[in-house]
C-alpha cells in the first residue's frame, strides 16, 4: 500500500499510478477525501450537497472491478467534484439557485455521464455563483465559498467551489463550466491548474445554459499533467504534458501579450508574470513580444453577448418570482434589457477580437498573459482599485480570460512561480494564462509545465477556524 505521504498529498497521476498497481485501495483514498471534506467544511464552503454515501458505494464498486481485472482507466477509483451546473442523476443540483434547492434530476450530464463510466468516485456537487452568471462565487443562498490562501477573499468564479476544493485537498480532480473565464479564474486567484480545452470538447448537455456559444467544460487540478490526463481521458486524446525544461529541437516560440493586456495589472501580479517569463526563458523557450490591444471594449462586448442571452433565459422568471434571485444578479435583470442594437454591436465587436487575436497568434506556438490582473480580492467587494481608480469586479476579472472563450481555443491558468525563497503561506496566488489555437495543445501544456517547473498548488490542513489561511 502507498505509505510515507498523506493520501491527499497524491496527484492525479500518482493516485492512478497506485491504483492501477494494487497499491492504493480506492476505498482508502475515498475515505481519506471524505475526512478531509469534514475537516475543510462548512468554513470553506466548496460543497453544496456531499454525497458520502454514494461516493462510498461507487469506491467499493470500483475496488471490486479493479481485483476482478476491469480496470477502466486513470479515474477509475479517483474522487471528483462536479460543479453543482451540471445534471447528475439522483444527487441534487441547485444550478446555485434557491429555485432549485430540492431538484434532483433522473438523468446525468454529459460530462457527468463520461466521469461514472471511466470509473470516477464522485464526492459532491461543488459551489457555483447563482446559475454561474459572476466571476466571484459569492452566492446569496448557500453562502460565499472562501478562498483556501485567504478566508476572507474569494475563491473565483463560477467554479470557485472547484478550485477550493482544489487547493484544499477535499477533491483530486474538479469538473467545472467556463463562460468567460469561470474555470481558468478560480484556478488563478486559489493557485491551482484550470484547463479550458477547445470549444465543443464535451458536450454542454445537462448544464444550465448561461451562454451556449461560449460554454465550455473544463477541469480544475493540481498539475499541469494532472489535468491533461483528466481531458484525454473524458473528451479524447491529448498530448501528455512534460515537467521541465522543452526537449532540444522543440523549441517554443510564446507570444507574451502586451499593450492593453499589461496595462491594468497589480504589482504582485506584475511580478508574478515576469517570474513566469523567467521561467520560460531559462526553460529555452523564444519569448516575442506580441501588442493587443482594445481589451476593454473586447471584454465589455463579450460581457453584454453574455447578459444578453443569460436574461432571455431569466427575465421571465425573476418577472414571476423576483424574490428567488440574488442581489447581483436582481440588479441586472431589473435594469433595461440589451437592445437588439447593442446586442449586434457587441457580436461585432467579439468578432473583430478574435480577428485580432488570430492575427497576434501568427506562427507562434502559444499566447500568454496574467490570468486575472489583480490577486484575489475581499468576498462583499463589488469594485476593486487598480491604477488609482476603482472598477467594476467582473469586467476586471474577465478582462484577459473571455477572449479564448469567443475564439473557442483551448486555455490553461496555473500558478506563477512564487518569489523566492519559495513565498510564504500567506501570499495571494498569481495566474499565468496560456492559449493556443486549436491544434497543437501539445505545445500549450509543454509551455505550462515549463511555467510550473513541476510545482503543486499550495494546500495544507486548517489548525482552527480562526486561521485565515488553511495551512
Amino acid at each position: 500500500m502507498v505509505s510515507g505521504r498523506g493520501l491527499t498529498d497524491l496527484d492525479l497521476v500518482e493516485a492512478a499510478v497506485a491504483i492501477e498497481s494494487g497499491a492504493l485501495d480506492p476505498v482508502e483514498l475515498t475515505e481519506a477525501y471524505l475526512a478531509r471534506i469534514e475537516a475543510t467544511e462548512p468554513e470553506l464552503n466548496a460543497y453544496v450537497t456531499v454525497d458520502a454515501d454514494g461516493a462510498r458505494q461507487a469506491a467499493a464498486s470500483a475496488r471490486d472491478e479493479i481485483a476482478g481485472g476491469r480496470y477502466r482507466g486513470p479515474l477509475h477509483g479517483i474522487p471528483v467534484g462536479i460543479k453543482d451546473i451540471f445534471d447528475t442523476a439522483g444527487l441534487r443540483t441547485t444550478y446555485g439557485s434557491i429555485r432549485y434547492a430540492g431538484n434532483v434530476p433522473t438523468s446525468d450530464a454529459v460530462v457527468v455521464a463520461r466521469v461514472r463510466s471511466a470509473g470516477a468516485v464522485i464526492l459532491g456537487k461543488q459551489a457555483t455563483h447563482e446559475f454561474a452568471w459572476g466571476g466571484r462565487t459569492d452566492n446569496p443562498h448557500f453562502g460565499p465559498t472562501h478562498n483556501p490562501r485567504d478566508l476572507t477573499r474569494i475563491p473565483g468564479g463560477s467554479s470557485g467551489g472547484g478550485a477550493a476544493s482544489i487547493v484544499a485537498r477535499s477533491c483530486l480532480i474538479a469538473i467545472g463550466s467556463d463562460t468567460a473565464g469561470s474555470v481558468r479564474i478560480p484556478a488563478a486567484l486559489c493557485g491551482c491548474v484550470g484547463l479550458k480545452p477547445v470549444y465543443g470538447w464535451i458536450d454542454m448537455a445537462g448544464a444550465f445554459p448561461l451562454e451556449p456559444g461560449l460554454d465550455h467544460v473544463g477541469v480544475l487540478a493540481r498539475t499541469v499533467d494532472d489535468a491533461a490526463l483528466a481531458v484525454g481521458v473524458l473528451g479524447g486524446p491529448v498530448v501528455a504534458g512534460r515537467r521541465g525544461p522543452v526537449p532540444e529541437g522543440g523549441r517554443l516560440r510564446v507570444g507574451v501579450l502586451t499593450g492593453g493586456s499589461q496595462d491594468l495589472l497589480d504589482d504582485a501580479v506584475r511580478s508574478g508574470l515576469g517570474r513566469a517569463l523567467a521561467a520560460l526563458a531559462e526553460a529555452g523557450a523564444e519569448l516575442v513580444d506580441v501588442p493587443l490591444d482594445g481589451v476593454d471594449e473586447r471584454a465589455i462586448a463579450i460581457l453584454t453577448r453574455i447578459k444578453a442571452t443569460a436574461e432571455s433565459v431569466h427575465r421571465s422568471d425573476f418577472r414571476d418570482h423576483p424574490g428567488s434571485y440574488g442581489p447581483d444578479l436582481a440588479e441586472l435583470l431589473f435594469g433595461p434589457a440589451v437592445t437588439d442594437r447593442q446586442r449586434d454591436d457587441a457580436l461585432a465587436a467579439v468578432d473583430r477580437a478574435v480577428a485580432d487575436l488570430g492575427a497576434a497568434a501568427g506562427d507562434l506556438d502559444v499566447l500568454l498573459s496574467a490570468t486575472v490582473p489583480i490577486t484575489a480580492p475581499p468576498i462583499g467587494a463589488m469594485t476593486v482599485p487598480i491604477d488609482g481608480e476603482s472598477r467594476p469586479i467582473e469586467p476586471v476579472l474577465t478582462r484577459l480570460t473571455s477572449i479564448a472563450n469567443a475564439a473557442g481555443w483551448p486555455a490553461i491558468s496555473v500558478p506563477a512561480p512564487t518569489a523566492p525563497p519559495g513565498g510564504t503561506p500567506t501570499d495571494l496566488p498569481v495566474g499565468i494564462q496560456l492559449l493556443c489555437a486549436p491544434g497543437d495543445v501539445g505545445a500549450l501544456l509543454r509551455a505550462a509545465n515549463s511555467v510550473m517547473g513541476g510545482s503543486r498548488a499550495v494546500h495544507g490542513y486548517p489548525n482552527s477556524s480562526r486561521r485565515t489561511t488553511l495551512t
